[in-house]
């Protein structure tokens, strides 16, 4: 089969999903995949593509390997209207700002969490919200998915799977999600605290635990100079410092 015809392919199917190049190849964990393609072809004038490389795109651009590399079958993959089934339980319009479509969430770089550190709270306004693309969250696809970044070792004795310095995570903004999830012990949160009127701010990712009269959000770590964060339900501490619950972590990404 001829590349270009590969190629032409691929391109539909961009444009049916919304992804450039750039980041269905992300997605399909061959950065610059199609780029490759597109440059050996001009260049040598190659004409083979590996399986491997279709394997891997065909689920991100929402087709399989045999329709890319020979055009046979169902460009398509699932039952009709199954794109649209993940959104029955949400809004009734969601917005191009959360979904690139059914299967794939637009997902905003929120910056650095990191216990213990205090910044100005103009530091966070001037982070460059950078966007990639991410499978949308199965259970509430329409609400707007979080990237931060983790540094530190808050984290590093979490069972059953560590949050490392240097792990990306995946969150849902909570505000979003408008109640439907209930605060219980056990979740993973991104927790921001905030003095001297609101100047200074701390931005961390903690395990929630409930009590009847408060919520602690904890540090998991082999370093026990951390303690936990202590405030009653209304979320305003003793000591001055206000919390917030920023986002509800659903995952966790680490690039080698």
């Amino acid at each position: 089969m001829e590349m270009h015809e590969i190629l032409a392919r691929i391109e539909r199917r961009l444009e049916a999903v919304g992804l450039t190049e750039s980041a269905a190849s992300k997605l399909a964990g061959k950065p610059d995949a199609i780029r490759n393609l597109r440059r050996a072809l001009e260049k040598d004038g190659r004409q083979g593509v590996s399986t491997a490389t279709l394997n891997a795109l065909a689920p991100v651009l929402g087709t399989t390997p045999v329709w890319l590399f020979a055009g046979a079958g169902p460009e398509t993959v699932g039952e009709p209207g199954e794109e649209n089934h993940a959104l029955a339980d949400g809004p009734n319009e969601i917005g191009d700002a959360v979904l690139v479509n059914a299967r794939l969430a637009r997902v905003i770089y929120a910056g650095v969490v990191e216990a213990g550190s205090f910044r100005e709270v103009a530091d966070f306004d001037d982070i460059e919200h950078e966007v990639i693309a991410y499978p949308a969250d199965p259970d509430y696809p329409w609400v707007q998915q979080l990237q931060f970044e983790v540094r530190g070792d808050s984290m590093n004795a979490l069972s059953p799977r560590p949050i490392m310095n240097g792990d990306r995570l995946i969150a849902l903004d909570f505000e979003g999600l408008n109640g439907r999830v209930a605060l219980h012990t056990g979740l993973i949160v991104v927790v921001q605290q905030s003095k001297d009127g609101g100047l200074l701010v701390e931005r961390s990712v903690k395990q929630l635990e409930v009590y009847e009269d408060r919520y602690e959000f904890h540090p998991r770590s082999h370093n026990k100079k951390l303690k936990p964060i202590v405030t009653p339900h209304d979320m305003t501490a003793e000591d001055g410092k206000e919390v917030r619950i920023l986002a509800l972590v659903r995952s966790v990404m680490n690039r080698l």
